[in-house]
């Protein structure tokens, strides 16, 4: 409680810097304001280091009030589009099953979300974390549509354009999300759309690029155990059950280390069988 209220003062701060009238000569930020600022977006940001609701909850009341005073600041922008997409992450476990019962929510918070990000990728679209914002919010709120009419409404194109689009300003960004993202739409994507063979490809490229995102194995012993490859299968399970998460996706793995153990559980149950 007393961490959140030196938050919030500091917020208040920087919105008491920028209540300052400032003269028609000189309408850049004065250093104390822009200082104020980024002593109120860390201390905002540090909430989002531990993704829980609440936390992502408390840094949207934070985000939007600064960005009362700063209506285009870029990257408090993304910063509201990400923390509202990792509720979506929390509350849908990142979509590892798609459910009816989701949909209403990514529509409202989907949209929302993606609204942010693509005010912020007006403003600065080289930007790879804005890049990846507007990726991930796009794609919730895709999602809201179902797989079918979101491809009919042309979100593929946008969504591969923006996960290119990652991938060529840095591979490597939250650990290679542009090709996490593009192995995903070709694995849950129906025909013509959807590929396994791509799919699988996207993911081999994802864990070249990081080993250590649990997200990216998961979905890869997914592929190979849908290709009877079980033993590439199972090492990649248990890399998933055995290993800690990347820091960017603690807050959504505890559903896939479920899932691993079951594919594990399978696995093992056909290799007895045979």
């Amino acid at each position: 409680m007393k961490k959140i209220m030196v938050q919030f003062f500091i917020i208040l701060m920087f919105l008491s810097f920028s209540a300052i009238p400032v003269s028609s000569q000189d309408q850049t930020p004065q250093p104390s304001e822009r200082k104020a600022l980024e002593m109120a977006i860390a201390e905002l940001d540090e909430l989002m280091v531990n993704k829980t609701i609440e936390n992502c909850e408390k840094a949207i009341k934070g985000y939007k009030l600064l960005l009362e005073k700063k209506p285009n600041h870029y990257k408090i922008l993304y910063k509201l589009a990400n923390a509202h997409t990792a509720i979506l992450d929390i509350k849908t476990s990142a979509l590892i099953v798609e459910k009816n019962e989701f949909k209403p929510m990514l529509r409202e918070m989907g949209k929302t979300a993606n609204e942010y990000a693509k005010r912020a990728y007006q403003l600065k679209p080289g930007d790879k974390d804005v890049i990846a914002s507007t990726l991930v919010s796009y794609a919730y709120y895709s999602a809201s549509f179902g797989i079918v009419k979101a491809i009919f409404k042309g979100a593929a194109g946008r969504y591969k354009k923006l996960a290119r689009e990652l991938i060529a300003v840095d591979d490597k960004h939250l650990g290679a999300l542009g090709y996490r993202m593009m192995g995903k739409l070709y694995h849950v994507a129906p025909w013509p759309v959807g590929s396994s063979r791509k799919a699988l490809k996207f993911f081999k490229k994802a864990v070249e690029a990081d080993n250590t995102v649990l997200y990216s194995h998961y979905y890869l012993g997914e592929l190979l155990f849908d290709k009877d490859k079980y033993d590439l299968a199972e090492k990649e399970f248990k890399f998933v059950v055995e290993n800690e998460p990347a820091s960017h996706e603690k807050h959504l793995m505890e559903a896939y280390k479920k899932e691993a153990g079951n594919y594990l559980t399978k696995i093992a149950k056909k290799k007895r069988d045979d």
